[in-house]
């Protein structure tokens, strides 16, 4: 016994003794790694330098040295605008990005100590495909609408960009930008309003984050005529087979569909909401405008609030239906259909940014139909899929254009 005791009492010194040591190597070595004295890392080994749309990815074998901490690349986008990109020591790529052109670029590639001194550079060249701002630039198209211009692009790589439309507001050369759309959808067509019907130069042109920008695109067009189609007239028709009823909750009265043109949005109860207590998909509502109209475009506003835009029971696919006569049983054999439309959310991903509220909330999602579309009294929207699969739906505000009979 004791033998065991004193092994024990040797054993906790021993380990007293080691507890002591070790925040002192440890301490130890932590300064070996900062010590200005220790010499820069050796340089990287570059591997493969693949080109990509306005950069590069830049593959390396990194040194075996324990003083490096991460790889830097320095580079100019512009003469005298320099940018830096690093990676950690994790990892064997750089991705460069920024270039505006396809020419020669410099990449200088540093590997860099924990004590900031920095290994000589090694210059790759690289020659980038053609940029976003560019490509996306080559398939722009620009044509006349009701009321003004619209824009169609193609952007395959979600690229954020800023699309600018300007006009020559004397005639003379003098360009006015009217809007400056921000976006990174993969496609998509937007417009601008309120010009007479009279021969007027538009143009157009790209930028990128990096202030890179595309030529501009200049066309001479004469906007459509159209006129605000009066709301006043609206009034709701409870067809058999379709869903009218107004969702009821925080002691409000039911959230019904006046609410759609009373020319309030922007806000988050002031909305027209079907009942979840009668969940289906698809479902429609049906409204007269009092006297037939050509229709030309209309504005969807989303709900705001976190249970609004591109989420819940925000419309995201639907149709839209126009009739003289509708069927008194809430048949679709007197209807025709105007258009299907998808509501699409101006930045890439999941997360609602602030320039998507501003796009469906404030500004209204432009929605435009097709030119030879009947004129029309009534319409029936279908609603045939939300943004949060909701199977019930919410909608702010309603607003046409076109011309009435």
């Amino acid at each position: 016994m004791k033998i065991s005791v004193k092994k024990n009492i040797i054993a906790l010194f021993v380990f007293i003794a080691l507890v002591g040591i070790l925040p002192s190597c440890k301490k130890q070595s932590v300064l070996l790694q900062i010590d200005g004295n220790v010499p820069a890392p050796a340089m990287v080994t570059i591997l493969n330098v693949e080109r990509t749309p306005g950069g590069a990815k830049i593959n390396y074998k990194l040194p075996k040295d324990e003083n490096l901490l991460y790889v830097k690349a320095i580079y100019e986008i512009h003469p005298g605008v320099t940018r830096e990109t690093k990676s950690s020591i994790y990892k064997d790529t750089l991705v460069i990005g920024g270039f505006g052109d396809t020419l020669a670029h410099d990449i200088k590639i540093y590997s860099v100590g924990r004590n900031d001194k920095a290994s000589v550079a090694v210059t790759v060249t690289v020659n980038p495909l053609l940029p976003p701002v560019k490509s996306v630039y080559k398939n722009l198209v620009l044509q006349a609408t009701f009321g003004g211009a619209a824009i169609t692009f193609d952007n395959p790589s979600e690229d954020a960009l800023a699309i600018v439309l300007m006009h020559d507001s004397t005639g003379n050369g003098d360009w006015a930008t009217v809007k400056t759309y921000y976006t990174g959808a993969p496609k998509g067509i937007f417009s601008v309003r309120g010009f007479d019907s009279v021969k007027t130069k538009f143009g157009v042109y790209i930028r990128d984050r990096w202030n890179n920008k595309s030529d501009t695109l200049i066309e001479e067009l004469k906007p459509l005529y159209e006129q605000v189609i009066d709301k006043s007239r609206f009034k709701e028709i409870d067809l058999p087979n379709d869903t009218y009823a107004g969702h009821v909750y925080s002691g409000l009265p039911p959230r019904a569909m006046n609410f759609l043109w009373n020319n309030i949005w922007n806000s988050h109860n002031d909305i027209f909401h079907t009942s979840p207590g009668d969940p289906h998909m698809p479902l429609s509502f049906t409204f007269d405008m009092g006297t037939e109209v050509t229709l030309s475009r209309f504005k969807l506003f989303s709900r705001e609030g976190s249970s609004g835009a591109y989420t819940g029971g925000d419309p995201k696919i639907f149709e839209v239906w126009g009739s003289n006569d509708p069927d008194k049983d809430g048949g679709w054999n007197n209807w025709t259909k105007l258009q299907t439309f998808t509501s699409v959310k101006p930045t890439p991903g999941s997360v609602v940014s602030s320039e998507d509220l501003q796009y469906a909330v404030v500004d209204g999602q432009d929605f435009e139909f097709p030119l030879g579309i009947p004129q029309v009294r009534f319409l029936r929207f279908k609603i045939l899929e939300t943004w949060g699969g909701f199977q019930y739906i919410y909608i702010s505000e309603l607003s046409f254009w076109g011309t009435e009979n």
